[in-house]
């Protein structure tokens, strides 16, 4: 099996590449053994950046995980400090899955659309963020009443 080079790596990551490649060399040097690092992006945005690098499934993980009481907020110091590590296992994987798929072949372009980021991401979690005020505005003038009238009940 062909051995995954520095530019490999490069054109999997895309934008940012260097502050990743200098975690990725850290793990490397453990033999893939992870060690501790801090990754603001996953912290403050674990679901969005997990979808924004393509890894599926850990954005369903961190969406399954911000439904538990105080599950997302330990969770977030979790992928803080994981993220780098997650994504060097991720980024490995793919890239050998398309050395193995096409050997002896530039793999370069395939790494490229294989890895990389999904810009439409940033975009999405805007909206999200600026929507969701008004959609839990407009949700509690639906149900707002429902709730308080079957409240009184309960108390009564």
């Amino acid at each position: 099996m062909n051995m995954i080079t520095t530019d490999d790596y490069a054109s999997f990551i895309g934008p940012n590449a260097g502050k990743y490649l200098f975690n990725f060399a850290k793990f490397q040097s453990l033999r893939d053994g992870f060690t501790a690092t801090w990754h603001w992006p996953a912290f403050l945005f674990g679901f969005w950046w997990f979808l924004y690098r393509k890894m599926y499934f850990w954005a369903f993980v961190t969406f399954l995980l911000g439904f538990l009481p105080f599950g997302n907020l330990i969770a977030q110091f979790g992928y803080g400090l994981s993220a780098y590590f997650l994504y060097y296992r991720d980024s490995t994987a793919k890239a050998y899955a398309v050395m193995s798929t096409y050997p002896g072949q530039n793999t370069r372009m395939i790494l490229e659309e294989t890895g990389g980021v999904h810009g439409w991401v940033k975009i999405v979690g805007i909206l999200c963020f600026f929507l969701q005020p008004a959609w839990i505005f407009v949700v509690s003038l639906l149900f707002g009443g429902a709730f308080m009238m079957s409240f009184q009940q309960v108390i009564m």
